[in-house]
C-alpha cells in the first residue's frame, strides 16, 4: 500500500488489530498528522492487511511510499486509485483501538 495524496504526513503509530485480517474499504490502520491536523491512513478498498513497514514515530511519509502490505481480489483492487489515503479525523470517527 502506498499512501495517495498530495501532501506528505507524520506517522503517528499503527492501529491495534489492524493487520492479519480482512478489512473494509476505508478502516483505519495509522495515525498520522497532515496538513489539516491529526487524522487517520485508510485504506482505499476492501483488502487483507498482511504486514507494515517499519517506520517510527515521527517519520514522514511522501505521497507514493510504500507503508504496508496488503492483498484483494481482483474485483476489489483499488485500479487506478491510492491503495490508501490520509483522512483528517473530523471525517471519520475509526481507531480500532
Amino acid at each position: 500500500l502506498c499512501l495517495g495524496g498530495e501532501q506528505p504526513v507524520v506517522f503517528e503509530g499503527w492501529l491495534k488489530d489492524a493487520f492479519g485480517t480482512c478489512v473494509e474499504k476505508g478502516t483505519a490502520f495509522a495515525k498520522a498528522i497532515g496538513p489539516a491536523g491529526h487524522g487517520f491512513i485508510v485504506t482505499n478498498g476492501p483488502m487483507f492487511l498482511s504486514s507494515a513497514e517499519p517506520l517510527v514515530e515521527g517519520s514522514i511519509v511522501s505521497p507514493g511510499d510504500l507503508i504496508a502490505f496488503g492483498a484483494a481480489d481482483g474485483e476489489n483492487i483499488p485500479y487506478g486509485k491510492p491503495y490508501c489515503v490520509f483522512i483528517p479525523s473530523g471525517i471519520i470517527d475509526q481507531t480500532n483501538e
